[in-house]
């Protein structure tokens, strides 16, 4: 029996006929201990934009920790990275820095109520902001969407909680005007991912948030962990055009270290200082800031604007798509990839994917298998889940993965798992 229960970090784990034990990681390319290499579609979640062992940032971090990894007063090197993400995120009027994505939407939620002296907080059905107790809300109900009213994702969170959590669905703008204005008075934040997991938000949906969030005078936060430095350099507020209040960024912006950020209106971040007495909204942590992961965001930064990488990134995407879309055609398989180009996902059927309802409507039997097959080929993925595309893939690695899905799809349509599909 492992010394870690489960033998997993968090809640995921592969299937026991493809589960392996990583080595190490280098460009797109993970390495097993049994002598298994897989692309990786996973990219520890998200920070490795750039793949394992980038170059630049395994230098900064080199030279950096011959420095010195973390003093808890301000050092040199976070100011320069927030200088980096002020210049690109139209938002940052001030970045203060955490330790985790986690941490970044808790601290926002602070701010908001101390910002309006209020106590509710709005979020979407099947948003995902992290693993406190306020953002444990149902991520995945299995009630019926009895709006506003939440479902607790976890155990051991207090009853209490959920009643400071209004729940909404997903693009729908007239619900969310309905439940916000029955609580105009009481709501400090409207929390949101604009992209929401793989669910692109609707025209004019970002946009109608906006105004409402400034019609009862609420903070709208975007929780851009996902987002940024990837969707746009400025994130989705640039790719969509709607500036929030707050932001939160997180997994890029560490190059592969632990770091995030809230990131947004001064007023609102300098609520964070102790200056402010008995009014002023709690924010600390020993690691926050160090300059070990600071050094490692900045090469990862400096690499994303430098090298253009974005473009490539989308680049890439849309191959892969297009290759697994093609697939899907000839071999006669409903199907599609949501979400951005940069984080996708297959869905085995071709009915629209708005929100959290319809996402559950969707053959995720044939999605795990179509994943699981992948694995068998070299491609790590995690089944029925989204895919986190690097930028440094190579022309070669694209045309495998296109290979591997095609010959994964003809086992999905061999194992008649499709009678199921939308």
């Amino acid at each position: 029996m492992s010394i870690i229960p489960g033998e997993r970090f968090g809640t995921f784990k592969l299937p026991d006929e493809v589960n392996f034990v990583a080595s190490h990681g280098r460009g797109a390319t993970i390495y097993a201990t049994d002598g298994r290499e897989f692309i990786d579609l996973v990219i520890g979640s998200g920070p490795l934009l750039l793949g394992h062992a980038h170059p630049r940032i395994v230098a900064a971090v080199q030279a950096q920790i011959a420095r010195g990894t973390t003093y808890y007063v301000l050092n040199d090197v976070a100011p320069q990275l927030a200088e980096r993400i002020a210049r690109h995120v139209p938002s940052s009027e001030a970045i203060k820095f955490v330790g985790a994505g986690s941490e970044a939407t808790f601290y926002a939620l602070r701010i908001a109520r101390v910002a309006t002296g209020r106590d509710l907080v709005l979020k979407f059905e099947g948003a995902f902001h992290g693993f406190h107790d306020y953002a444990l809300q149902s991520l995945t109900p299995k009630g019926a969407g009895n709006y506003p009213v939440p479902e607790p994702d976890s155990g051991g969170i207090p009853a209490g909680v959920g009643e400071t959590v209004l729940i909404a669905p997903f693009n729908d703008l007239d619900k969310t005007t309905e439940i916000v204005t029955a609580n105009a008075d009481r709501i400090a934040a409207i929390i949101v991912e604009p992209v929401q997991r793989t669910l692109m938000p609707l025209p004019g949906f970002l946009q109608g948030v906006r105004q409402l969030a400034d019609k009862i005078g609420a903070v709208l936060i975007f929780d851009e962990v996902v987002t940024g430095f990837r969707l746009a350099l400025g994130g989705a507020e640039e790719f969509f055009g709607v500036r929030p209040d707050l932001s939160t960024l997180g997994k890029v912006i560490g190059g592969g270290l632990p770091l995030a950020a809230v990131s947004g209106r001064r007023d609102l971040l300098d609520l964070t200082l102790s200056e402010h007495g008995d009014s002023y909204a709690y924010m600390s942590g020993t690691l926050n800031g160090n300059a070990l992961s600071a050094a490692a965001g900045i090469a990862a930064v400096d690499a994303i604007v430098e090298d253009n990488l974005l473009p490539r990134l989308a680049a890439v995407g849309r191959a892969i798509a297009a290759r697994f879309t093609e697939s899907a055609k000839k071999l006669g398989i409903p199907f599609q990839m949501i979400g951005s180009l940069p984080v996708c996902e297959p869905i085995f059927g071709e009915s629209p994917i708005h929100d959290y309802r319809s996402y559950l409507t969707v053959n995720r039997a044939a999605a795990n298998v179509f994943g699981i097959e992948l694995i068998k080929r070299g491609i790590f993925v995690r089944p029925a889940a989204k895919y986190y595309i690097p930028a440094v893939l190579t022309d070669e690695q694209v045309e495998r993965i296109g290979d591997a899905g095609h010959e994964a799809m003809q086992v999905v349509r061999d194992r008649r798992l499709l009678e199921h599909a939308n």
